[in-house]
């Protein structure tokens, strides 16, 4: 079996959260795909499915490496072949994970596992980490992983997880391939507003009803916007789009802290580089009503907060009752929410982030590589309390349409890509 069969096997799995007999399956599949690797490392299970795989070699630091084994819930609906298929077909592998996230998995394996065969001895020691709840909040997984390196006091040199890729066509267009390196997290913060009032029969409706409140609220929320913020992740970010774009656009991204009251206007239309300016606040859930001719009692909405660094969940929390707070709607952290605050800017000039950029080079040589503010949410933020040098990076050339399947239908990663994923990480085991 080799690097592609072995990949399209652990799609089969359908190991979303809740289905432990299936992240069974596939730790057991594992064990019987990597031999040397689970034979000569530490392999450890944390709170039954989280996995740690550490190649101890005598030094005092490790370098860590993050990815998760479960995935999104997929519908077979929509989809050209089957999301837990695996499939091999037109130059791809299909199913859910191929993306997000299991080719990492897949991919750091095959790089130790090939390496281990070679008689390789890395200078550092080398950890993988593989959660298993990303995709909900990353708390028994991530969390557990944490809590155990930190109990045995394990001195942690640089830490690489998922969260930015080399994106080619996205960013307005440009043909020019990106290599985005996550040097910081924003913040993730879910809070509910409550709305409370007399309900009543709907022939005779009253005014100001919870709904009304409610509606009155969505709308505010959705067209706050929050002060621009230039974080050095996005100045840096701007820095390398002022080598893409022409005058006059390039010239006013050479210096984006002065020019970003210019920029701002321009970036505040186009909702992915917005998101990298300011915290962002969506109302994603509403819950209200009984039946179709009674006013509710009740309305509870969910706001979801991805909060810029330099600002802090409950600087954000206070802002919504702000917004609210004439409308009689109660704002409420609830436990269900997952609240965690942003993850600053790491340090440029660590070592391992210029020996992971020049293998970035290496390996893609029509690459430019650029800091990025991650605005997603990744295991990587439970191991801010571990670690400074945090990094986000997996190594895929993502256009438009891919980046749209991940937790979408048709997800699937072609043959060519994850085979240079595979070699990457061996070169950076390698350079490291």
């Amino acid at each position: 079996m080799g690097e592609i069969e072995r990949l399209s096997e652990s799609i089969k799995f359908r190991t979303v959260a809740g289905n432990w007999e299936e992240f069974s399956k596939l730790e057991r599949f594992l064990e019987e795909a990597f031999p040397l690797t689970h034979s000569r490392l530490r392999v450890s299970k944390i709170n039954e499915h989280a996995l740690l795989y550490e190649w101890d070699v005598g030094s005092q630091e490790t370098v860590l490496f993050l990815a998760h084994t479960d995935v999104v819930p997929a519908k077979e609906e929509g989809w050209a072949h089957h999301p837990f298929s695996g499939d091999v077909a037109d130059g791809f592998v299909w199913g859910r994970g191929t993306l997000d996230d299991k080719s990492s998995v897949m991919g750091l394996l095959e790089a130790v596992e090939k390496l281990l065969a070679e008689g390789f001895k890395p200078k550092h020691n080398l950890t993988l980490a593989f959660g298993f709840d990303e995709e909900t909040k990353g708390y028994m997984g991530a969390k557990k992983i944490v809590e155990h390196l930190q109990e045995r006091k394990i001195n942690i040199k640089a830490i690489l997880d998922e969260g930015s890729a080399i994106v080619k066509g996205v960013i307005l267009k440009i043909d020019q391939p990106i290599a985005l390196v996550g040097i910081a997290e924003k913040g993730y913060a879910s809070f509910d507003l409550v709305a409370k009032g007399k309900g009543g029969h709907s022939s005779a409706p009253t005014r100001n009803t919870p709904l009304e409140k409610m509606a009155i609220a969505v709308q505010r929320i959705s067209r706050y916007k929050s002060k621009a913020v230039l974080t050095r992740s996005t100045e840096e970010f701007l820095k390398t789009l002022s080598r893409l774009w022409g005058f006059p656009l390039n010239a006013l991204l050479r210096n984006p802290k002065l020019t970003l009251p210019l920029l701002e206007p321009i970036f505040s239309k186009i909702p992915s580089l917005n998101a990298m300016l300011r915290t962002t606040m969506c109302v994603t859930m509403l819950n209200a009503g009984v039946a179709d001719n009674v006013i509710p009692e009740k309305v509870v909405g969910t706001v979801n907060c991805r909060i810029i660094p330099g600002e802090t969940s409950q600087q954000v929390f206070e802002r919504l009752k702000e917004i609210v707070k004439d409308l009689e709607i109660e704002v409420v952290k609830n436990e269900n929410w997952q609240v965690s605050d942003p993850v600053p800017d790491t340090n440029l000039n660590d070592e391992f982030y210029k020996i992971l950029c020049e293998t970035i080079r290496s390996n893609f040589p029509d690459v430019l590589v650029s800091p990025y503010l991650t605005i997603g949410a990744t295991d990587s933020r439970h191991y801010r309390g571990l670690c400074q040098n945090i990094y986000r990076f997996s190594p895929l050339v993502m256009d438009k349409e891919l980046l749209e399947t991940v937790h979408g239908k048709n997800e699937r990663i072609s043959i060519e890509s994850y085979k240079k994923m595979c070699e990457f990480y061996r070169a950076l085991m390698t350079k490291l």
